[in-house]
């Protein structure tokens, strides 16, 4: 499987960053996982830490070297790191669990496969067109599918903060599966947390993955919605994979081919970036979120 995939995550304007992201690969196997911890709740942090390490170590336990089941995978994968957020909640003894957005992809045989909750986003496009991108579980999303707001205000609406689910808390996430995708030669599947979409067009993120190398774009799109975000802007995250060959002359840039490795490698955005200002835990604390991690994988096995 040829691609190439590029990650970053920053904290804008935010004094410590609460995103995560994650990458886990097989020669034949892909997953990406994007949470963005929810600040109105304490710990968010937490609870995007352990969804992406819950949910790349499941991909490590299940893929030899392909994942035998697309959806149950993502199902199994979301509803782990539920488990492991509140069973991490429990332990520590807090009134309220922490809670997070949460959005994965998987890519084999040429086919993507993706879940998600709350209002991280995931976009699909082919060299021409924006081809889909996931529903908000929020109240402005609500507004727009009624028409009462447009998609341009979604951005700005006093309630654009407001979701209606999530991975940890007392509810389980209502999760939202789509059915396998065929991938064709150059699409990009791009995740990004709500610091980069509000302040990005569809059409300026897809004219921007056109005109440069996938890491050159994703920074530029970056900087773009760091700047109009401006000094009080929220952290912002993507994960981004383009299929195929990269049309460019960068040698820099990675290549699923050029990998060389038969195991597993995992490439986590260690605590959420570098300019992250908050640590996550104690090591005590990070022994503890480890070992709800085996123990929400123990829930769902490795079949």
């Amino acid at each position: 499987m040829k691609y190439v995939i590029y990650q970053a995550s920053r904290k804008g304007g935010r004094p410590y960053n609460e995103d995560r992201v994650a990458y886990a690969y097989t020669q034949d196997a892909l997953v990406m996982v994007l949470a963005d911890g929810m600040g109105g709740h304490s710990h968010g942090e937490v609870a995007s830490q352990l969804t992406v390490q819950v949910i790349t170590s499941l991909f490590q336990s299940r893929a030899n070297p392909t994942l035998p089941e697309l959806s149950s995978f993502l199902l199994d994968g979301i509803y782990a790191a539920h488990d492991a957020i509140n069973e991490y909640a429990l332990r520590k003894r807090m009134t309220d669990p922490p809670r997070t957005t949460c959005v994965v992809c998987v890519v084999q045989k040429g086919m993507a496969c993706w879940a998600h909750v709350g209002d991280s986003r995931l976009y699909h496009f082919s060299r021409r067109d924006a081809l889909f991108r996931t529903h908000d579980h929020s109240a402005v999303q609500q507004l727009f599918d009624e028409g009462v707001i447009s998609e341009a205000e979604m951005a700005t609406h006093p309630d654009r903060n407001k979701l209606y689910n999530s991975v940890g808390g007392y509810m389980l996430p209502d999760i939202e599966l789509e059915q396998p995708t065929r991938l064709h030669e150059g699409d990009v599947l791009l995740m990004c947390t709500d610091g980069v979409w509000p302040e990005l067009a569809p059409k300026e993120m897809l004219a921007t993955l056109r005109a440069y190398p996938l890491e050159r774009a994703v920074k530029h799109m970056m900087d773009h919605a760091e700047f109009r975000a401006g000094q009080y802007g929220d952290n912002l995250s993507v994960v981004a994979m383009r299929y195929g060959e990269e049309r460019f002359d960068a040698d820099e840039l990675l290549m699923g081919d050029d990998l060389g490795l038969d195991g597993f490698t995992t490439q986590l955005e260690k605590l959420g970036g570098k300019d992250s200002a908050r640590p996550l835990t104690t090591d005590q604390e990070l022994d503890q979120a480890m070992a709800d991690i085996q123990l929400a994988l123990a829930k769902y096995g490795k079949s």
